[in-house]
């Protein structure tokens, strides 16, 4: 208990464990805000706890509020973050230029796969770079502002635009990745068995038999730690590849190229967020253990 509540600690204080919080809140607010049920139960509490009856409207308003707040808070946390996504993918493309002239021919998948992950991090650090650009307009101090509101409009788009490329080639990266991972995934070594002396030659069939039984059992321990690797790498992958096409709605809608409702973008939301957030969440895990 004391471990979880230490990781919940570092999970909440972490920049982007703090973020997604944020994101879970703005995800909640969306959903709350679009359908019918929970906002109908968000009156209910809200006149339990006021005493008073609020109107929809009123409601509605605070709502939206909120959710703008809540994006704007996000934004601090991500402001110079296109810095890390161009410098990982500049590293990233030098690695594999190095590795396709050294190393010897690799398959179209294997080729491509790492390109991909190139690809995503430079349209990230892109979408990232257009969104700080706007951040001063964003603040909507009045008489401070960088763009005329035609200007911050179409860089948000663009932004966006750059966003849904990062994730489509993030997803088609992460699948690519899954079905690469059982021929790329080292099996354990089974011990080979040691060379028979010619005294030991001449022990019995009972010792030979239960030699050979050992060995299989060797086999099937070390298939199963295979197995449950491959599993492990797969569940990853896959988790983050949903995450990523899931998150291609948001940009989606801001562009035009995906027509769907608030609700369906705020439980897009809500559902990424917690998939993403269990990435943080392990990483602040393994810190917690390592700090100990």
């Amino acid at each position: 208990m004391s471990q979880t509540f230490e990781q919940l600690i570092k999970f909440t204080t972490d920049s982007v464990g703090l973020e997604r919080t944020f994101r879970f809140f703005q995800s909640i607010v969306l959903i709350l805000s679009s359908y019918a049920l929970p906002f109908d139960l968000l009156l209910s509490a809200l006149t339990l706890a006021t005493e008073t009856t609020p109107t929809p409207a009123a409601v509605h308003v605070i709502l939206k509020g909120l959710n703008q707040r809540l994006g704007l808070a996000r934004r601090f946390f991500r402001l110079f973050r296109f810095l890390e996504f161009f410098n990982a993918a500049q590293k990233l493309a030098t690695r594999i230029s190095a590795a396709e002239g050294a190393g010897p021919p690799r398959g179209f998948l294997l080729r491509l796969q790492p390109w991909l992950d190139v690809f995503s991090r430079t349209f990230n650090g892109m979408y990232l770079l257009l969104e700080a650009t706007t951040m001063i307009d964003a603040l909507q101090v009045p008489g401070l502002a960088l763009w005329t509101q035609e200007q911050e409009r179409a860089i948000t788009i663009e932004a966006q635009r750059f966003w849904l490329f990062a994730l489509v080639c993030g997803a088609a990266s992460g699948i690519s990745q899954i079905m690469l991972v059982p021929s790329t995934t080292p099996r354990p070594k089974v011990a080979a068995p040691a060379e028979t002396s010619p005294e030991i030659k001449g022990s019995s069939s009972d010792e030979k038999a239960g030699d050979g039984g050992s060995d299989e059992k060797g086999r099937e321990e070390s298939e199963r730690l295979w197995r449950q690797e491959v599993s492990t790498k797969v569940y990853k992958l896959g988790r983050g590849a949903v995450a990523n096409a899931l998150d291609t709605v948001l940009p989606g809608t801001t562009v035009g190229w995906i027509k769907v409702s608030p609700g369906t973008v705020g439980s897009a939301m809500f559902v990424t967020t917690i998939l993403t957030g269990m990435d943080v969440w392990e990483r602040c895990g393994r810190e917690v253990a390592g700090a100990k």
